[in-house]
């Protein structure tokens, strides 16, 4: 065979040879990138089973309703990509809801409350399902590093058909979601809301053991854990605090002449004024029977008084039914002496007994110079 022939096969054979191994190349590439696409699904199906495990393992060791919510937002936030998230619940008897858990925004954002009539609520609402949607400027709320989003995903929160509230993620860019993404949001907004029903009746539970039932006051065993608090607070923070005992004069007469409805009916309306006249960091409770109790946070002796007799003037001068007219006596203690504050509710029912026996109707304030200093 002459040379030309030799280079003639040589070339055919790489020729031949170039092409199988371009073959085979192309069914690497091609199985490469269907290991790949499998590795990605099995990493979201991992993601996607770790996220509903997160949310399941909250709703099974906590009962705490912010910790649930805060697992839930974190976790699908996280999956979503979401700079910043905010979960919302239904408020109740109102057609609209709450923002109760939140991550990403500034601390007063805008947003705090949603209608039902309004997007972005209604029309994820309307569908049950999952929706992406642009943001009107003044319903984004402000974002920590800045900025307002401008695309939220928003994901309806509901049991048995009823709406309990809503998910809202807030995306740097538009996002389509896959049929996966959604059944994974619905999921978890499955499993948020079964804990968010969890919660709700723990609390229930918790504000029927600690709520008086007739006055819709703390009881007295709610109002002895907020004054060791109080006691506590106060010691760190080196502030005064004030308690005060109260006692409905003649009230015994009341439910003789008018029956125990019409004491119920006063005791309510007593809670209702006492209640009015505090501040909302201030604890206003029915220690038992006709007497109840307020706590009073860094208030100094001289506040207490002047609070003490604005309230007395109060019941004075209101109304109670069958057209009674009714007052009470109140005894004070305050202190800003660490020693001295465990003896406050003491002290106060010893100047409440003062303030009886020196004919009712009046504010006694307890004199604690003249009580010894307990040894530490």
């Amino acid at each position: 065979m002459d040379a030309a022939a030799v280079l003639l096969v040589t070339s055919t054979l790489l020729v031949v040879a170039l092409f199988f191994l371009t073959i085979s190349l192309m069914r690497i590439r091609h199985s490469t990138a269907q290991l790949e696409a499998s590795l990605q699904d099995a990493h979201e199906a991992r993601d996607r089973a770790a996220l509903l495990l997160a949310v399941s393992s909250a709703v099974n060791s906590s009962l705490a309703l912010e910790e649930v919510l805060n697992v839930a937002l974190a976790q699908v936030g996280k999956i979503m990509g979401a700079i910043a998230g905010a979960i919302y619940l239904v408020a109740p008897a109102k057609a609209e809801v709450h923002r109760q858990a939140a991550y990403g925004l500034v601390r007063r954002a805008r947003g705090a409350t949603r209608r039902f009539t309004d997007d972005p609520v209604k029309s994820p609402t309307d569908v049950m399902r999952p929706v992406v949607m642009h943001l009107d400027e003044e319903d984004a709320p402000g974002l920590e590093h800045g900025g307002h989003p401008a695309i939220a995903l928003v994901v309806p929160i509901q049991r048995s058909g009823t709406l309990m509230g809503t998910i809202e993620l807030y995306l740097r860019n538009w996002k389509d979601l896959t049929d996966d993404q959604t059944d994974l949001l619905i999921g978890v907004a499955a499993q948020t809301a079964l804990a968010i029903r969890h919660a709700q009746l723990f609390q229930a539970q918790e504000d029927s053991a600690l709520t008086d039932e007739l006055t819709h006051l703390p009881n007295r065993r709610y109002m002895a854990q907020r004054f060791l608090q109080e006691m506590q607070r106060s010691r760190r923070h080196h502030k005064p605090m004030a308690f005060m005992m109260i006692d409905l004069d003649h009230f015994k007469e009341v439910n003789d002449k008018h029956g125990h409805l019409a004491g119920d009916a006063v005791l309510a309306q007593v809670a209702l004024i006492l209640n009015s006249g505090v501040r909302e960091s201030d604890v206003c409770a029915r220690y038992g029977g006709e007497e109840f109790a307020i706590i009073l946070h860094e208030t100094s002796e001289a506040g207490a008084r002047i609070l003490g007799e604005r309230i007395r003037e109060k019941v004075e001068a209101a109304e109670f039914p069958y057209g009674l007219h009714l007052t009470i006596s109140m005894g004070v203690a305050a202190s800003d002496e660490a020693s001295l504050l465990g003896t406050l509710i003491e002290r106060a029912d010893e100047a409440l007994y003062a303030a009886k026996q020196g004919g009712r109707n009046q504010v006694r304030v307890a004199d604690l110079t003249a009580v010894p200093v307990p040894a530490e």
